[in-house]
């Protein structure tokens, strides 16, 4: 039998469809198989409701097994463990047990997603189905392809939509073509986020027929969706209400599962009292410097690889691993209050450390064959490894705590202090320093940028790279004037590439005129390649923002490149005129000094001061003349 795709999986009237894709025809053919449910009872009377369970039609199985219980796993419980190849009679018993004053436990991931992990069926891979009707997953190795679909992938940008699809992009400004669009063609897949679906269905109610599947977690690449369905069991179908954070916490369920570890909201892990002083010196984030504001010739930027996941692994750490009470083989940090205890794996470090691996694989992969997909895939497994940390601290976090996260920052502010006294030992200026970015002047070359990051990595023991190496990098001021602000520079590589990070040129808030004058100014700046040559090259950058302060005020412009993009969000203490008067994703323009919503295309209604504004704000991120002859000076 030729191979197939597990393109998804559903319950369907009691049964489970395995959604099989033949790519060589395109075409998706349904397949129902049976997969057996786990139901987890927490009784009074285990054995007696284990023999009464499995005494039912239906139930495969019942019995009393052990799991250990959170928050540190130390302590047992019984559980009754039920089998059933019926989801309509798993949810049953489940809700009967609520009813008589049990305790169903074990509640996340869904049941879908364990009877899948458990059969050994991962979506998105390769299906053979036997002649018993049995589907089996082909082995997947990271270096596979994905699947060939017809999809589309929906977006908003700059107040268009952006259809993409496997033949490049089209844009659209109304609703309604996009709508047209889709229906006009045949994708088996469609990907955006919940509220563009449900003004497109507004607009044309048949839409939801016409691809064979949507996906609303949002406008990410196909890629991206199937990596995250791989690896955490979860069909595509039940993506769309399943953040980052949630295919993370199911990773770790499906350790615990197999650890016999109880997983259950109503345990927590209390926080304990701190003084004032001890709150300030160790609840705190990674290291975040005020850069000096100014022009820096010969930077080199070393990142560490994935460092809070990466510290996360090294040292062990996990909700029930630090400050555990009963503990044989104990760590202890003189950077950090808090202690981890080495008995056994943590679920966090277990379920993320071949994520790890397999991140860096991904990035050999992409840097070897130049495809895309691999990047696609890297960017998938990167934000589970950011959520690893960010759900550490999270307090409704199962396998989580406060003091793991603090551990955590604490360890990245030690390995950053460590990292600034090498490279300064050496003769280096550390001007800036972000989470785990550092920045060193004083390195002429990329050569000798490989050599400052092993230095680095030496002094602290986890790994890095050359993230860039920057002929000369910027910092711009604050709106005072007066200071560096964290998150905002740019600069040129010595490839002879600009690379900037949070100026308006790269703000998704950013009008398109506004961000092709910044564009075409710092273009005219990377022409720069030595400090004597700033200085006129910074007199030609103004001259661009000048010639498009010019044309608007001689209304020389396309009033869809001024448009202003915001999204919805919650929380409102005053909405903007704005919400009432249009749907989100809200398209705006400046009209007599305040953002209204666009709903006509007429140049004469732009306030135009508004956005030679915006367009000085852009300016001044330039470097200044101060700065330009502090260069020439030798100064900062």
């Amino acid at each position: 039998m030729r191979e197939k795709w597990l393109l998804d999986a559903s319950i369907r009237d009691d049964k489970v469809v395995l959604s099989l894709y033949d790519e060589e025809n395109h075409a998706v053919k349904e397949h129902e198989t049976e997969l057996v449910f786990h139901g987890y009872i927490i009784s009074e009377n285990p054995i007696s409701l284990a023999e009464e369970i499995g005494g039912l039609d239906g139930v495969v199985s019942s019995r009393v097994e052990k799991f250990r219980i959170p928050p540190y796993y130390v302590d047992t419980v019984d559980v009754v463990v039920f089998k059933t190849k019926s989801y309509r009679l798993l949810r049953k018993l489940l809700n009967q047990g609520i009813g008589k004053g049990l305790k169903p436990v074990n509640n996340h991931p869904h049941p879908l997603v364990e009877a899948l992990y458990r059969a050994g069926i991962r979506p998105l891979t390769r299906v053979n189905v036997d002649e018993k009707n049995t589907p089996a997953t082909v082995e997947w190795r990271p270096a596979d392809k994905d699947p060939a679909v017809d999809y589309v992938v929906l977006r908003v940008e700059h107040g268009y939509f952006v259809a993409e699809t496997p033949g490049g992009e089209n844009r659209f400004w109304e609703l309604r073509d996009v709508a047209e669009f889709i229906v006009s063609n045949k994708f088996l897949l469609a990907f955006t986020d919940e509220l563009t679906y449900l003004r497109l269905l507004e607009a044309e109610p048949s839409l939801a027929r016409k691809v064979y599947r949507w996906v609303t977690g949002g406008g990410f690449h196909p890629s991206e969706y199937f990596e995250w369905s791989r690896l955490s069991y979860t069909p595509l179908s039940m993506m769309g209400n399943v953040s980052i954070g949630k295919i993370l916490t199911t990773l770790e369920a499906l350790l615990a599962r197999d650890r016999k570890l109880l997983v259950d909201k109503t345990y927590g892990r209390r926080e304990p009292w701190r003084t004032v002083r001890e709150l300030l010196v160790y609840d705190r984030g990674g290291v975040v410097y005020q850069p000096s504001p100014g022009l820096y010739w010969g930077v080199c930027q070393v990142d560490f690889k994935s460092l809070y996941p990466s510290i996360i692994v090294k040292h062990n750490v996990s909700g029930e691993t630090v400050d555990k009470p009963s503990c044989l083989n104990r760590t202890s940090f003189h950077w950090s209050p808090h202690t981890v205890c080495m008995d056994e794996e943590g679920v966090v470090p277990g379920s993320i450390r071949r994520l790890i691996e397999l991140k860096e694989l991904y990035d050999e992969l992409g840097k070897k064959t130049g495809e895309e997909l691999y990047e696609y895939r890297k960017s998938a497994v990167k934000w589970i490894l950011v959520a690893s940390f960010g759900y550490l601290g999270y307090r409704n976090s199962l396998f989580g705590s406060v003091m793991a996260h603090e551990l955590v920052t604490s360890t990245s502010r030690e390995l950053m202090r460590r990292a600034r006294l090498v490279v300064e030992e050496k003769g280096y200026r550390v001007i800036h320093a972000i989470v785990d970015s550092v920045f060193i002047q004083g390195v002429a070359s990329p050569e000798e940028c490989v050599r400052v990051k092993e230095l680095i990595e030496e002094a602290t023991g986890f790994k890095a790279k050359v993230e860039a190496h920057y002929t000369w990098l910027y910092i711009p001021r604050d709106v005072k004037g007066l200071k560096g602000v964290a998150n905002r520079y740019y600069g040129l590589l010595s490839s002879g590439e600009l690379k900037a990070k949070g100026i308006m040129m790269v703000r998704g808030d950013t009008p398109i005129l506004v961000k092709k004058a910044q564009y075409e100014a710092l273009l005219e700046l990377s022409k720069a390649v030595r400090p004597a040559e700033m200085a006129s090259r910074l007199a030609r950058a103004h001259a661009i923002i000048d010639s498009y302060v010019e044309k608007l005020r001689k209304g020389v412009f396309n009033v869809l490149d001024l448009v202003i993009l915001r999204n919805a969000r919650e929380g409102y203490v005053k909405p903007p005129a704005y919400v009432f008067e249009g749907e989100p994703p809200y398209r705006l323009a400046y009209v007599s000094g305040k953002l209204r919503y666009l709903e006509k295309v007429e140049s004469l209604m732009i306030d135009v001061n508004k956005y030679i504004e915006l367009l000085e704000k852009a300016r001044r991120e330039l470097p200044s003349k101060k700065d330009v002859e502090a260069l020439m000076a030798g100064g900062e």
